[in-house]
């Protein structure tokens, strides 16, 4: 019986020292977090970070072909493919299993990116937001792919219409996973993720599951974790999109050239034949006796200035019919001038999933919006609006 309970207090002298020693790399590593050189790499890493998404944002805004093109034109939104051999230049395409890699700084215009350790930052795209092969639609009612969970909690779900349209992560220093494998970077390493990208539970992101809820994961600093995860929401690329479109929009809508024709009238917010981002044929999304709608089929291109506008309904011939953009974009006319107006994302209340849905006001756009137009709708929703506004004069 001796021989026994000094087994048991042995065995429980080894486990309290495992326990004590765990606690104390633990203690020892919290500590190492705080000193000033760490809270510097911090500091460096975020503002890498902020400036690798303004670059990403600049880009998703870069000016769009006003000509005629094919299939694959350039488009608002629109958000390059990752960098796969850190050679700082995106790839041309991005399929299912390439669209995790390293920032493409040249590509983007900024200089050599790093995070505070002195690592390249790594970054992923969401299929719906590369820019080769690009899918179609892409608009405000577009949702991200990439699914990010917080610790052990998911923020953004793909699986229910709020993933994230891009990751940025910040590798930091080297450490042994949560699974076991070392980290080691040199040359021979340098394009595997899983010698940069760490785990955590469930969560792995070096390997994400696009459209699962295995995307990426953001968590506190660990002795097996210290990624720095940054995404990018589609809230986020939805407003400069939205500002592109004004942007562009006014410039082609524009005349130049005296004499100016008239604006015509707009097609009808009923009207569900504007609806489709496939080829619009003659005969459909006309013009109306109406104060508000749609902007109109102009298949006759009798505009001075129209080899360049967006009304030939060609999904041929530009990026606005190609995306669907005619059904979030609104105007009111006079004869010499138009107010245009580029609906916001969605809102809570605001369902847009069916054609009936989509062909009242009120799915697009909030009462001060509508006030503004003076189109009375007591059903409006009294959110703030995130409409956008511009009067475009004619002549």
């Amino acid at each position: 019986m001796g021989t026994v309970k000094r087994l048991k207090q042995a065995g429980f002298v080894v486990w309290l020292l495992l326990l004590l020693s765990g606690i104390g790399q633990w203690m020892v590593f919290s500590h190492l977090a705080k000193y000033p050189a760490n809270q510097l790499a911090r500091q460096k890493t975020d503002a890498s970070l902020a400036l690798a998404q303004q670059a990403l944002l600049a880009y998703a805004y870069q000016p769009l072909q006003s000509t005629t093109c094919e299939l694959n034109c350039p488009r608002p939104g629109d958000l390059p493919c990752p960098d796969r051999n850190n050679d700082g230049i995106a790839e041309g395409s991005c399929s299912n299993t390439a669209r995790l890699g390293r920032l493409p700084w040249k590509t983007l215009g900024v200089g050599d990116v790093r995070d505070g350790s002195g690592e390249r930052l790594w970054y992923a795209v969401s299929e719906r937001y590369k820019n080769n092969p690009r899918i179609l639609p892409l608009n405000l009612d577009t949702a991200g792919t990439w699914s990010v969970a917080s610790a052990a909690a998911l923020r953004w779900d793909a699986t229910q219409g709020s993933g994230v349209v891009a990751v940025l992560i910040a590798p930091m220093q080297p450490l042994v996973r949560a699974d076991g494998w070392v980290q080691q970077r040199q040359d021979a390493t340098a394009n595997i993720s899983k010698h940069y990208l760490d785990q955590h539970a469930s969560w792995d992101n070096a390997n994400p599951q696009e459209g699962t809820v295995f995307g990426f994961v953001m968590a506190s600093l660990r002795p097996y974790f210290n990624d720095v995860v940054w995404p990018i929401t589609a809230s986020q690329i939805h407003q400069t999109m939205q500002k592109h479109v004004l942007s562009e929009l006014s410039r082609t809508l524009r005349c130049t050239t005296l004499p100016c024709n008239p604006y015509p009238r707009p097609a009808a917010v009923d009207d569900v034949s504007c609806l489709s981002h496939l080829a619009l044929l003659p005969g459909l999304c006309l013009s109306v006796a109406s104060d508000v709608g749609r902007l109109p089929l102009d298949t006759n291109a009798h505009w001075a200035w129209a080899a360049q506008h967006a009304l030939d309904g060609s999904a041929l011939h530009h990026w606005f019919q190609q995306n669907g953009w005619r059904e979030q974009v609104f105007y009111q006319r006079s004869p010499s001038r138009v107010t245009l107006v580029v609906a916001g994302e969605r809102l809570a209340g605001q369902a847009r999933e069916l054609a009936s849905d989509k062909t009242r006001l009120n799915t697009y756009l909030e009462a001060t919006t509508l006030l503004t137009l003076h189109v009375a709708d007591a059903t409006a929703l009294n959110h703030p609006s995130n409409d956008l506004l511009q009067t475009v004069e004619g002549r």
